[in-house]
C-alpha cells in the first residue's frame, strides 16, 4: 500500500521531489497535494509543473482544502521566515505523522505527538552532499596522511530563498561539523536573485607537509539544493510511515541520523 504524503514547501522542492519519484518509478509513495505558501501557481496541477502533464494533484496556497485529503504523512520544508505552527497543529488534529526538513524547531511538539501516539522527525535535513562535509573530509584526509592543517575557510552564495536567518543558522550548524573550529572560517554573502536554488561554495585549505612544505587546496562546490534533498526525503517518508505502523509515539529515533538538529 502506498504512503500518501502532503508536501508543504516552496516550488523548488516539491516540483523536484515529484519529478524524482516519477523518474525512479517509485509507486509506494504518493504525493496527495502540495501546499506552497510563497508562490501562486494558479490552477496548475503538480504534474503539469513537474512533468508537463495533468494528473489532478493540486497545488494549494494554504491549508484550505487540505482537510479533504487523507494523507498519512506531512512533510514540511519551509524557509525559516515562515512558521510551521499551523501545519504541525493540522497534522496533530488529523492524526498524521510529521517530518520537518526545515530549520524551524519542532522540539516543543514532542509531548503533543507522544500523547497522540504519532511519530515525528526533524529538524534540518542533511543533503546528499554538503559543502561542509566535503571540507571536513579533506581536512581529515590531510591529517590522516601526516600533514598539519594550518587554516581554512569556506564562503557560500545562494539564491533569494537563502535568507538572513537561514544563512546564519547554516553557518553555525556547518561550523559544528568541523572538528577544529579554530582553523576554520565560514561565511556567506548576500542572497543573489538570479541564482534561485543554486548554491556556490568556495573552500580554501592551507596545510604543511614534510620539511615545512606548503600545500594549498582550492575547491569549488556548485549544486542545486532541492534535488539533493529528494533521496533523503524519500528515506524519511518510508521510515516514518514504518514508524507509524509500528506504533512509534514521539521522535522516530531511527531517523535521527538524517538531521543536523534531531528532535529527541
Amino acid at each position: 500500500m502506498a504512503t500518501n504524503v502532503l508536501v508543504v514547501s516552496t516550488s523548488s522542492f516539491y516540483v523536484d521531489f515529484y519529478r524524482y519519484l516519477d523518474d525512479n518509478g517509485i509507486s509506494d509513495v504518493k504525493v496527495m497535494a502540495a501546499v506552497d505558501p510563497v508562490e501562486n501557481k494558479g490552477e496548475k496541477a503538480l504534474g503539469q509543473l513537474a512533468l508537463g502533464k495533468a494528473d489532478g494533484v493540486p497545488v494549494l496556497r494554504s491549508l484550505k482544502g487540505v482537510s479533504a485529503l487523507d494523507a498519512d504523512v506531512v512533510l514540511l520544508y519551509l524557509p525559516p521566515s515562515l512558521g510551521v505552527e499551523d501545519y504541525v497543529a493540522a497534522a496533530l488534529q488529523k492524526g498524521q505523522a510529521l517530518i520537518n526538513m526545515g530549520m524551524q524547531s519542532t522540539q516543543g511538539y514532542v509531548d503533543d505527538f507522544r500523547k497522540r501516539g504519532l511519530p515525528l522527525a526533524g529538524d534540518y535535513a542533511i543533503e546528499q552532499l554538503s559543502p561542509s562535509v566535503v571540507l571536513d573530509s579533506l581536512i581529515n584526509l590531510l591529517k590522516e596522511n601526516g600533514l598539519s592543517v594550518g587554516s581554512s575557510y569556506q564562503i557560500g552564495a545562494g539564491g533569494p530563498d537563502l535568507d538572513e536567518v537561514t544563512r546564519e543558522r547554516r553557518r553555525q550548524d556547518e561550523l559544528s561539523l568541523i572538528k577544529e573550529k579554530q582553523a576554520v572560517f565560514m561565511g556567506a554573502v548576500e542572497p543573489v536573485d538570479f541564482m534561485g536554488d543554486r548554491r556556490h561554495y568556495y573552500s580554501w585549505i592551507e596545510a604543511e607537509g614534510p620539511l615545512k612544505s606548503r600545500v594549498q587546496i582550492d575547491l569549488w562546490v556548485k549544486y542545486e539544493e532541492a534535488p539533493l534533498l529528494c533521496a533523503p526525503a524519500l528515506e524519511l517518508i518510508t521510515g516514518i510511515a514504518r514508524a507509524k505502523n509500528e506504533g512509534v509515539a514521539g521522535p522516530a529515533k531511527q531517523l535521527m541520523h538524517l538531521f543536523k538538529r534531531p528532535v529527541a
